[in-house]
Formats: C-alpha cells, sequence, structure tokens
C-alpha cells in the first residue's frame, strides 16, 4: 500500500515531481485556487481508492492471531492423543511382556490364573515343535531312502534345522510343563506338544545324524574302492608279464574286498554290493577260474545270490525277530555253500574262503541284532506287566501311599525299561514309557 501512495503522491502535483494521469489528464496541484473540492473524482483516483480497500482488508487478515494459532493447535491435540494412545497400548503390552518372561516363578502362577497371557511364547513353543517335527520327517525320508548323494545333503540339512528349531524349546518349559498343561487343560485348551514328542523327536534327530555319518563315510570309501579297483584292472590290461598281471589281480581283489566291507545297510552299500557282483564277474573272465571250474562258479555264485538277498533284506532296521531270524538263515545258506567248495581248487578254494570270512561277520552281526531284539521284546512285556500290577495296586486315597515302596515298584520298572537295546523295534516305545515312569518318581520323591 505505501508503494501505491507513494507512486500516486508523485502524480499530484508538479511541486512534488510532475507527471502525467492515466487517461492523458493532468491532476491539479493541491496549492491551485482554481481546485473544486464538490468536483467529481476522476477514474483513476476512484481505481485507487479501491486498490487501496483491497490491500487493506488483505493486510488484516493476514494479521488476524487466530489463522497463525490453528496448526499449533492441531499439533498440539494429536501429541497428546498420540501420548494417550501410546499408554493405553503399551501398558497391557507391558504386562503381557513381563508375563511371558522364561521365569518360572513369574509363568507357573499365571499359568494357573490367566493362561491366556502366556499365548505368545506358548505359540513360539509350538512352532518350533512344528517345525522341528516337520525338518525331522522330511530328513527322514531323504535320508532313509535316498536315492542320491543329492538326498543325503539336503537331509543332513533339514536335520539340523529342525534340531535347531527343537532347541529353541528351553529345558525349563519341558520341566514346567505339566504346571503349565493343567492350567491350559482348565481352560479349555489342548496342545499338542509334549515332552514324550519332544524327546522322541530329538532321539530320531541323533539317529539321523549318525546314520548321514555312516553314509558319508560309505560314501568315501566306495569312491576310494573304485578308483583302485578301475586302476587294478587298467593295470592287468597293461601287464607286459605274468608277475604283473598277478600283482594286478591281487590289487583288484583287494580292491573288491574292500568294497564288500562297505555297510550294506546304507546307499553307497548298495552300490557296492552290485559293484562287487560285476568286478568280481569281470575278473573271473579276464584272469580267474578256467573252463574246468564251472562247478566252483556255479557254488559260488549261488551263494553271492544268498547273501545279497540276506542282505537286501536287512535294509533299514529295526526289524522284529521273526525277520532277523530269516536273514540269519540266508547268510547260513550262503556259508554252508562256500563250505562245500573243496581245497583241491586252490583259486576257487582261496575265493570261497575270503567270502566265508566276509558273510560270517554278517551272520554274526545279525545274530546280535536278533539277540538285542529278543531280549528287548521280553524286557518291554515284563515292564508293562509290572506297571500294570503296580497302578492296579496304588490306592485312591494319597494318604494311605505307602511312597517308598511305590518309588521302589517304579525303579523296579525303569529298570527293566534300561535293558531295552536301540536299534530295536521297541525302543521308542520303551522311551515313552521310561520318561512316565521317570517323572512319576520326581513328584514321588518331591512330595513332602
Amino acid at each position: 500500500m505505501g508503494i501505491l501512495n507513494s507512486m500516486f503522491a508523485k502524480k499530484k502535483s508538479p511541486q512534488q515531481g510532475g507527471g502525467n494521469i492515466p487517461n492523458g489528464q493532468t491532476v491539479p496541484s493541491s496549492s491551485s485556487p482554481n481546485l473544486n473540492p464538490n468536483s467529481q473524482p476522476t477514474p483513476a483516483v476512484q481505481r485507487y481508492t479501491e486498490l487501496e480497500a483491497e490491500i487493506s482488508k488483505s493486510h488484516q487478515s493476514l494479521a488476524n492471531p487466530t489463522v497463525n494459532q490453528l496448526p499449533l493447535n492441531g499439533f498440539k491435540k494429536f501429541g497428546q492423543r498420540l501420548l494417550w494412545g501410546g499408554i493405553l497400548i503399551g501398558i497391557p503390552v507391558g504386562i503381557v511382556y513381563v508375563a511371558n518372561l522364561p521365569y518360572p516363578v513369574i509363568r507357573q502362577p499365571v499359568a494357573k490364573t490367566v493362561p491366556l497371557l502366556l499365548l505368545p511364547s506358548n505359540m513360539a513353543m509350538d512352532a518350533n515343535f512344528k517345525q522341528g517335527q516337520a525338518s525331522i520327517e522330511e530328513a527322514r525320508q531323504l535320508i532313509e531312502s535316498p536315492t542320491s548323494p543329492a538326498d543325503l545333503d539336503r537331509g543332513s540339512l533339514k536335520v539340523k534345522e529342525g534340531k535347531a528349531a527343537l532347541d529353541a524349546i528351553p529345558v525349563w518349559y519341558v520341566a514346567e510343563w505339566a504346571d503349565y498343561s493343567r492350567g491350559y487343560y482348565g481352560w479349555g485348551y489342548d496342545w499338542r506338544f509334549t515332552p514324550t514328542g519332544l524327546q522322541a523327536s530329538r532321539i530320531k534327530a541323533g539317529q539321523l545324524e549318525a546314520k548321514v555319518f555312516q553314509e558319508q563315510n560309505a560314501q568315501i570309501e566306495l569312491t576310494n574302492a573304485e578308483t583302485e579297483m578301475i586302476n587294478a584292472k587298467t593295470l592287468f590290461q597293461q601287464a607286459a608279464t605274468p608277475i604283473d598281471q598277478k600283482a594286478a589281480i591281487q590289487n583288484w581283489q583287494l580292491a573288491i574286498d574292500r568294497l564288500g566291507k562297505i555297510p550294506s545297510q546304507t546307499m553307497a552299500g548298495r552300490r557296492a554290493q552290485q559293484l562287487v557282483i560285476t568286478a568280481t564277474r569281470d575278473l573271473k573272465e579276464l584272469g580267474g577260474l578256467t573252463a574246468g571250474n564251472e562247478k566252483i562258479v556255479v557254488i559260488l555264485n549261488s551263494a553271492e545270490e544268498f547273501a545279497k538277498q540276506a542282505a537286501e533284506s536287512g535294509r533299514n532296521p529295526p526289524h522284529s525277530s521273526e525277520r532277523w531270524e530269516q536273514i540269519a538263515k540266508m547268510w547260513q545258506d550262503g556259508i554252508q555253500r562256500l563250505e562245500s567248495v573243496p581245497n583241491s581248487d586252490l583259486q576257487g578254494y582261496s575265493e570261497a574262503q575270503k567270502r566265508l570270512a566276509t558273510y560270517r561277520t554278517s551272520l554274526a552281526e545279525v545274530q546280535v541284532r536278533l539277540k538285542n531284539e529278543q531280549k528287548s521284546v521280553q524286557a518291554l512285556e515284563m515292564a508293562n506287566q509290572k506297571l500294570t500290577y503296580l497302578w492296579s495296586t496304588l490306592p485312591k486315597n494319597g494318604k494311605d501311599l505307602n511312597r517308598n515302596q511305590a518309588i521302589a515298584n517304579f525303579m523296579a520298572v525303569n529298570n527293566e525299561l534300561e535293558k531295552i537295546q536301540s536299534g530295536t523295534t521297541v525302543y521308542l516305545q520303551a522311551q515313552k514309557i521310561k520318561l512316565d515312569v521317570q517323572n512319576q518318581l520326581k513328584l514321588l520323591q518331591q512330595a513332602p
């Protein structure tokens, strides 16, 4: 507005700076005697008056303090709402956080009164348990029935993932599960997690790790034996003298024997059994038995068939006592045929004696497994009988319970379960019963 005043002032009189007004009219001087106060204002003066009024209104509206205070008041109200919202959300979140701390002193009372507050940590435990079981089951299928080394690598990775998930479940959670489960059952919850299932999964993970280790060692042994056999075959074909041929044949046979020592229950062992048959046939064709030894060849081949069937039947233990007896019978049939080779045929007799050592070792292993299976089954039956009798004789009223006698009876059951060997068909079942018995012993020993 000041700029317009100064501009218009220059145009009012010649003393203040002469100039022409718009439309070519001259503004008379304020000191002119001919100025008529009642005369109508010119269009330029009217336009100036209108602009001055508009600028004054705009300046007043901008200077109004209520307009500047509106954003400040809005931010203040938003901050207050945000603060109270944080308080209202933070208090229950803090309560849930404290309730889920890994301290039995806090968790036990909450589990008995308001177990719903423990839902976050229990969901984490349940998720780890399910993930561990799923990973171990996938690993079991890959490791127990592999089709290639890639299956073993994948299975080994899944075992590690499963163990990591199971190890994420703390010991105190398992130890206090009885208290938590009672609280949840009272509220109508039924969780799938059980300490028995966790223990069984961990046992299975350990067994799978051991099997992967055996498979890897067997694969290394197979690779080395194959290399030796190929080298021996090449040396035999390149040998220029009978002495060199004999040395190559010996190395060839040593490689075949090495293949035969690879455990047949492994993937590499099954491959080795096939290579043994093929390599033995090639050895016989190139430098083995002569045309007059057809009978010896038939005996050796028939013995090899029994051994092959026995090894195939013994895959993926554990097996029942009846199956172990059948496997032992097949090994015995193979041994009987090898023992029928006369010592008059030096080469055939030498081959039979080498195979006899392997067959007898395999038979002894089967007999040990058969004996362990029979004893384990008997021990489980005895433990079940004692446990059934024990439960039937326990008094209904806790006051009438002879705690020392009950502890002794449970200890007797536990001792029977200790006799059950791993690698038997009843081992996992025995471990579940054993865990229940030990829990009962713990309750009896801690009772006041």
